[in-house]
């Protein structure tokens, strides 16, 4: 069993009393020297689970992240527990780096948030060699397969392991993989002998449903009105397209903001904090919008075009009502929005990942399309046994009425 400590320190800087299962079992398991991939839903506690570890173990852990967003909200909600920690990345000045470097050789941080970028970069190798890195956590690990693509850097992660000395110990964690998604996780990290360990994903707070709708404002407008006390999120494909919805908003009186990768780094944050704040209660963005950012009071969130791959549906849609209580995963289909992802396809030049990005895109229309239980086609995508939920998707709730 994990060390009492690992409770008090559970209680002390995150007040609970109790892990959720499988958070416990993960940190037992790393702690033994095991490789682990941790499954768990959106909104579980992921980030717990190796912010305890770092606390536990000597030296310092490298968390390697996908997203700056995800870095700095990390960061300050690790500021407000007194847990030591940073980030490097390329929106720090030279001298702000060099005092990091400094701080990380003296030992005064726990965990340090690096970009897959960073790992390959010679100063940074040359300050790491002088610390202890107790452990390397792979955050969002699905996000490595973007190595096929445009982030080529999630595919060397394992060089840095193999040459910052003693081997660290080894967490990949993410919302949602499937069998493919694992084994490329461990291809790409070289893990050895990893425990796969999963958490029962059906989010059963959620009620899922798909409206077939062409002009999709004619759904928006009265819902969102009759929503306009609570917080949602609207997620776009592009950024043009998250730029018209959220002006068309804005201008038929809705509290509404934006998130997208062409925005500065003060203006995602002023955005961001307006919506967690109330000062906006809908967010119209991408996908570079929700990564790890903890807020508990979505209660909807609606794809208003399609996602390319029904794990970024279930990953989205579990952005919302993370506190338990009620909420709605919309899907708004259009047959036109296939077309934007086969835009999308078309530009995969590898012809294996290329025939997969099409099996994802077919399951993602399966699911807008089928009759039956949505929570429990998702489950079976993923390789879970999910039963039918009887009344908290669209198609059951027909059913059972």
């Amino acid at each position: 069993m994990i060390d009492l400590d690992s409770y008090e320190i559970l209680k002390e800087k995150f007040g609970y009393d109790t892990f959720k299962y499988p958070q416990d079992y993960i940190i037992d398991r790393v702690l033994e020297g095991k490789d682990v991939i941790g499954v768990l839903p959106t909104g579980f506690g992921k980030s717990i689970i190796f912010q305890v570890l770092s606390l536990l173990l000597e030296g310092v852990s490298i968390v390697v992240s996908p997203l700056i967003a995800l870095m700095e909200d990390q960061l300050s909600a690790l500021k407000k527990k007194n847990i030591p920690a940073a980030i490097l990345n390329s929106n720090l000045t030279y001298e702000r780096q060099e005092q990091i470097y400094k701080n990380l050789i003296k030992n005064q941080y726990k965990l340090l948030y690096v970009s897959p970028e960073r790992l390959e970069n010679v100063r940074f190798m040359k300050y790491i060699r002088s610390c202890t890195v107790s452990m390397v956590v792979v955050d969002e690990a699905h996000t490595i397969l973007w190595a096929e693509g445009f982030r080529e850097a999630f595919g060397r992660i394992h060089r840095f392991i193999d040459e910052v000395g003693a081997r660290p110990r080894l967490l990949a964690l993410t919302a949602t993989a499937t069998q493919i998604t694992l084994q490329k996780i461990i291809s790409y990290l070289h893990l050895q002998h990893p425990l796969i360990i999963e958490a029962p994903m059906d989010r059963k707070n959620l009620f899922y449903r798909v409206i077939f709708e062409e002009n999709k404002f004619a759904f928006i407008y009265p819902y969102l009105s009759k929503h306009r006390k609570e917080k949602g999120i609207l997620y776009c494909l592009t950024r043009k397209e998250a730029e018209q919805v959220n002006n068309n908003l804005i201008q038929h009186g809705f509290l509404s903001t934006i998130y997208h990768g062409g925005l500065s780094p003060e203006i995602k944050n002023k955005n961001q904090q307006d919506f967690t704040n109330g000062l906006a209660t809908i967010m119209v963005c991408t996908n570079a919008f929700g990564m790890g950012i903890d807020i508990p009071n979505i209660r909807y969130v609606i794809e208003y075009s399609l996602p390319q791959s029904l794990e970024d549906l279930v990953q989205q849609m579990g952005r919302a009502s993370r506190d338990g209580g009620y909420g709605e995963g919309i899907v708004l289909f259009s047959f036109k929005d296939i077309k934007t992802i086969d835009y999308f396809i078309a530009q995969v030049e590898d012809p294996l990942v290329k025939k997969q990005t099409i099996k994802k895109r077919d399951a993602l229309i399966d699911y807008c399309l089928t009759k039956k239980c949505r929570h429990h086609f998702i489950g079976k995508y993923f390789n879970q046994k999910i039963d039918s939920c009887i009344k908290f998707c669209d198609n059951c709730f027909k059913q059972h009425r």
